[in-house]
């Protein structure tokens, strides 16, 4: 079959799907097969919408586009009150009967800032403290098969003229599709300049921390850097995304746009896959650059690093036994290579004792002291008080949940806002007793470079 005619045979399914649907009384879950195309140039097609992007790595990848459904919350129940409208959602969705085989489940995506109460200014005005949105377009790819898939509400199918609006967007989706072009990464975004806090006022808040940890207040916290850069040329989502696939393909990526600003990031730390009962996480603390010579050595040997790392590790276990069977962990921390940084990492699994909702497991365990401290209570005050810039959904849990509470969220790490010409960058460094000022800015220095380099 030609590429046209498996385009002109995903919008007569897609056609047929409507029609059947429009007697519906549910809100619709509908599916067809569509050609592969560069799942990121998708966010160019309608710019103004607010959109989803995220890539487990080379395997697979989903765009959305458009809101069919926005669930919210803020304050400390946020991921309560958020799962309680998701379960409402799931129960008045209707998938389509004839979906094809291996079409993807309903999938909510989206994420929560990491403190309630700090995400209200520039650039997190927009994003509030958790949302999780269903798209009203969905493109999923799994290795070299790919979905589009429709939700709406039964009144959007009613008549022909909502159905044949609904077909026209998928169209230019899918004419996306077969154009074969991917973002134009050659167009870097021009002349730029800095705007951050200077070394001395870095230097100031390590100490400040270093004289609590001494009073004994908290054994670690991590501080958060905001850089501002300004560019001379408007900038692209698509095109940064492109850059950090090309870059590093298997690595995680994610990108979703609130009100035409677009959280982007490329995170190296896993906070929750669940499964059934099967859940995974990791404790990721502790980095140096990966080009440094005897860097993974060094790495498993520094005691500073191996004491940054150990309380993210406990804390983890804590949290998790009461409710879940945790597997053996092993002796020691690995090497792990997340684009151009090593970091320590020790995986943890577990099998939950009773099923328990994902978000109610998110809510147990985020904020981990890789992006907190330890004793995360006393930490997050620090953060809060001390911090100049909200951190909004900096270090805040970012994935997805499907209708079967299967879910996959990253820790939102190695990111940044950009809007118009402006981008908004975050890093951290742990901090614990025996830190330096200035290798901790050299540390957020190299962890800049990830997304300075997809800024082009």
């Amino acid at each position: 079959m030609t590429q046209l005619e498996s385009v002109d045979r995903s919008l007569h399914l897609l056609e047929r799907g409507l029609s059947e649907a429009a007697s519906s009384k549910a809100l619709q879950w509908l599916s067809v097969p569509v050609p592969l195309l560069q799942a990121e140039s998708l966010l160019a097609v309608e710019p103004h919408a607010d959109a989803w992007y995220w890539s487990g790595g080379r395997d697979q990848e989903f765009v959305g586009i458009g809101v069919a459904k926005r669930l919210t919350g803020h304050g400390p129940d946020r991921f309560e009150s958020i799962d309680r409208q998701l379960q409402e959602l799931w129960s008045s969705l209707e998938p389509h009967a004839s979906a094809p085989a291996g079409a993807p489940e309903p999938r909510v995506v989206g994420g929560f800032a990491f403190q309630s109460g700090r995400s209200s200014q520039a650039p997190w005005d927009g994003f509030g403290e958790g949302q999780l949105v269903l798209p009203r377009l969905t493109y999923t790819r799994r290795e070299d098969r790919a979905w589009l898939t429709l939700a709406a509400a039964p009144q959007e199918l009613s008549t022909a003229a909502e159905r044949a609006r609904f077909l026209n967007e998928a169209a230019q989706l899918v004419a996306a599709a077969t154009a074969g072009k991917e973002p134009e990464r050659e167009i870097a975004p021009g002349p730029y300049e800095l705007a951050e806090p200077s070394a001395e006022e870095w230097r100031q808040q390590i100490d400040d921390v270093k004289r609590a940890i001494l009073a004994g207040a908290f054994e670690k916290v991590v501080l958060a850097r905001h850089v501002l850069v300004r560019f001379a040329r408007e900038l692209s989502a698509a095109r940064v995304l492109a850059r950090l696939r090309e870059s590093s393909p298997n690595s995680p990526r994610f990108a979703f746009r609130v009100n035409g600003a677009t959280f982007i990031g490329s995170p190296p730390e896993r906070l929750l896959a669940k499964s059934g009962l099967r859940i995974e996480t990791e404790a990721v603390a502790g980095s140096l650059p990966a080009s440094d010579v005897g860097a993974a050595e060094q790495l498993l040997s520094d005691a500073k690093l191996l004491a940054e790392h150990a309380p993210v590790v406990q804390d983890l276990v804590e949290r998790l036994r009461p409710v879940a069977e945790l597997e053996p962990l092993p002796e020691r921390p690995f090497a792990h290579r997340a684009r151009h940084i090593l970091h320590l990492k020790t995986p943890i699994s577990a099998t939950l004792r009773a099923p328990e909702r994902a978000l109610s497991l998110l809510s147990r365990i985020h904020p981990t002291p890789a992006v907190g401290g330890y004793p995360t209570a006393p930490a997050l005050r620090f953060i809060a008080e001390h911090e100049a810039d909200e951190r909004g959904w900096y270090a805040g849990p970012i994935g997805w949940i499907d209708s079967a509470d299967n879910a996959d969220f990253a820790v939102a790490l190695r990111s940044g806002v950009i809007s118009g010409k402006q981008a908004h960058l975050y890093v951290g460094a742990g901090i614990v007793s025996g830190s330096d000022s200035d290798s901790e800015l050299q540390e957020t220095g190299w962890k800049l470079k990830v997304l300075l380099s997809a800024l082009g």
